[in-house]
């Protein structure tokens, strides 16, 4: 008996010594937005919390300590870019109303203009359980995913680069993707996305983007000597404990990044980790000393879509070739 008092004293204790925070997301249309992905960064310690928004976009994050947070929900889909506020106050044993309001991404937006149309898929619920491993130990990150939007740091260029990246800009158009060439070689667009993993090989497919598939080889290969340069480049996988560090080389020059260009010395490494069954993390840190002045990261996170599927993808926009063959 006294030994359960003794836990109820402590439990009490530490609900006392800490706080939460709760709310509703939405849209621009009040509505709630279900299974964002809502965090708390501690200003003094670092330390991040995190929460999800339910199927009404009501939330809460609990057991905070008291202190002053940093409140970010990461971009989702098309439909919204990322959200920042910083100052919110938690004070011990209390609970701190904090709403949020999301504003429209580049599709405004309209219905089914997002491959999230995933928002009323999601209003299920995010995957919940533990990460799961294949045979070999290793995290399994194989299933059907939908990306979202990156969080994008501010590269700092060469001036070649910069004039170009303006000139592009300026005009609006020209992305290889408007020609059927790839226009995404990080997979960091909100596409629907597909992993098959065994131990010697990682393949990602996906739709709305040629050329619809790499390969990851997690095999110990080292990089081809006689590869030659590509859209995607040559990727090589290695583990750090559940942290799949993917190396890639052997770029061409003529994809974009955004609207920004690169050399072919640009290299890139990504990392991927699967913090539960329903979520994929993705950092991309991107090095390229003809363009950029230092190295700049990119980072995205996917939802699981369980019971969907990637299908096929067809681009034939601005076919020229067809009328001159013989």
């Amino acid at each position: 008996m006294r030994f359960a008092a003794m836990l109820v004293s402590l439990s009490g204790l530490a609900s006392a010594q800490t706080g939460s925070v709760n709310g509703n997301v939405t849209d621009p249309n009040g509505d709630g937005v279900p299974t964002a992905q809502i965090q708390a960064k501690n200003t003094a310690t670092g330390m991040v919390y995190q929460g999800v928004s339910a199927a009404k976009g009501n939330f809460t994050i609990p057991r905070l300590p008291a202190g002053t947070y940093d409140i970010t929900v990461p971009p989702i889909g098309f439909s919204f870019p990322k959200y920042e506020h910083k100052g919110v106050a938690v004070q011990a044993g209390q609970t701190a109303r904090f709403d949020i309001h999301l504003e429209w991404g580049g599709n405004l937006g309209t219905p089914g203009d997002d491959f999230s149309l995933v928002l009323k898929m999601r209003s299920k619920g995010p995957a919940a359980g533990p990460s799961p491993r294949g045979r070999d130990g290793k995290i399994d990150f194989s299933g059907v995913w939908i990306g979202n939007a990156p969080d994008v740091d501010t590269p700092e260029l060469l001036p070649w680069a910069e004039a170009v990246t303006k000139q592009r800009r300026a005009k609006g158009s020209g992305n290889p993707g408007e020609s059927c060439l790839p226009g995404d070689v990080f997979l960091v667009s909100p596409f629907i996305y597909k992993i098959i993993q065994t131990p010697a090989v990682m393949a990602i497919l996906w739709e709305g983007n040629v050329p619809g598939i790499v390969q990851i080889f997690l095999d110990g290969r080292a990089h081809s000597q006689n590869a030659f340069p590509s859209w995607m480049g040559d990727s090589i996988g290695r583990w750090d404990r559940d942290t799949l560090v993917v190396d890639t080389v052997g770029f061409n020059d003529q994809s974009w990044i955004r609207a920004f260009p690169h050399t072919e010395m640009l290299h890139v490494v990504q990392r991927y980790s699967r913090p539960n069954k329903g979520r994929l993390e993705k950092e991309v840190t991107i090095e390229d000393s003809g363009t950029f002045t230092k190295p700049w990261k990119m980072r995205t996170g996917w939802d699981l879509a369980p019971g969907e599927e990637v299908k096929e993808y067809i681009c034939n926009e601005n076919e020229k070739d067809v009328p001159h063959m013989k």
